[in-house]
C-alpha cells in the first residue's frame, strides 16, 4: 500500500498546482474564449474533486506499475495516460459538443499529456526513491 500512497500522493499534489495555475491563472481567459456560455459560472466541486482525486490513482497505476520499470519508461506511460485521457475528453467533446474548438481540443489534450507527465514523473521518481 505504501508503494502506492507516496507516488499517488505526489502526483495529487503536482497535478493540483499545474492544474490551479494553468485554470485559474495561465489559460483562465482563453478557455473562457474558448468555451463561452458553455463554461459554468461557478466550479461543481463534486465532479472536480471525483477527477482530482481518481486521476492521479489511474495514472499511477497505469504508468508505474508493475514496479521495478526504468523510470524513463514509467514517465513515458505518463504522457500515454495523459495523451489518452485528455484525447478521448476532447474528442468525444468534438464529436458530440455544437460549440467545442477544435484549437481548445489541441491546447487541452497538449495540457494534459503535459501536467501527466510532469505528475507521472514525479510520481515515478519518489516510487524509486523512496518505497
Amino acid at each position: 500500500m505504501t508503494s502506492f500512497l507516496k507516488p499517488y500522493l505526489v502526483a495529487l499534489l503536482v497535478m493540483g498546482v499545474l492544474d490551479a495555475l494553468w485554470l485559474g491563472v495561465l489559460a483562465r481567459d482563453f478557455y473562457r474564449q474558448e468555451m463561452g456560455a458553455q463554461m459554468a459560472e461557478q466550479v461543481r466541486w463534486l465532479p472536480a474533486a471525483l477527477f482530482y482525486f481518481g486521476y492521479p490513482a489511474a495514472l499511477v497505476a497505469l504508468a508505474l506499475f508493475p514496479a521495478g520499470q526504468p523510470l524513463a519508461h514509467q514517465v513515458a506511460r505518463a504522457a500515454l495516460v495523459g495523451l489518452v485521457g485528455y484525447g478521448v475528453y476532447d474528442l468525444t467533446n468534438l464529436a458530440t459538443l455544437q460549440h467545442w474548438p477544435v484549437r481548445l481540443a489541441v491546447v487541452d489534450t497538449a495540457w494534459g499529456c503535459f501536467a501527466s507527465t510532469l505528475a507521472g514523473g514525479a510520481a515515478a521518481w519518489v516510487a524509486q526513491r523512496y518505497s
